[in-house]
């Protein structure tokens, strides 16, 4: 255990603990990633092409994810950061897109049409975003977010030391 007036770098304690971070983020990534396809499914979210895009983006960042966990090597760590990048991109236009939808939903929700045109953009955005209006959930683009980040943050920095 290192002093508080220690403050040269990371202590012999604190090098062991990278590789259970490392698992520890692998498999938290992992199960988002399976939390997410679970989702999609109990949605039933295959109505159309566009619908299938986060399948196939949740299928490479989970193949890349076990690819990882499997072996890992500059190439696996190559494979997660591509499909890490690619799945919170995604995320950022599947949660816009839900917005939107729920957006284009609000006139036409009962418990909203005649005070949506007069409800100010803030107040619109809320219903659309919290899930208060429209069909759209927005969470759920944003899980597949989460698990890039936390599968990026499980290859972050390995091989440059051990771990």
């Amino acid at each position: 255990m290192s002093s508080m007036s220690d403050t040269t770098g990371a202590g012999p304690d604190d090098a062991r603990l990278v590789p259970i971070y490392r698992w520890a983020l692998t498999l938290l990534g992992i199960a988002t990633v399976l939390g997410a396809l679970t989702e999609l499914a109990m949605l039933r979210h295959w109505q159309g092409p566009a619908q299938l895009v986060p399948w196939a983006v949740l299928a490479v960042l989970l193949l890349a994810a076990v690819a990882w966990a499997v072996r890992r090597s500059p190439a696996t760590v190559r494979a997660v950061q591509v499909a890490a990048v690619v799945a919170v991109l995604g995320s950022v236009y599947g949660v816009y897109e839900h917005v939107l939808a729920n957006l284009r939903a609000g006139p036409l929700d009962p418990r909203y049409a005649e005070v949506w045109e007069s409800m100010s953009g803030a107040a619109r955005l809320w219903a659309a975003t919290s899930g208060a209006v429209g069909p759209s959930p927005v969470l759920v683009p944003g899980t597949m977010g989460l698990a890039g980040v936390l599968l990026w943050l499980a290859v972050l920095r390995w091989g440059r030391r051990a771990g």
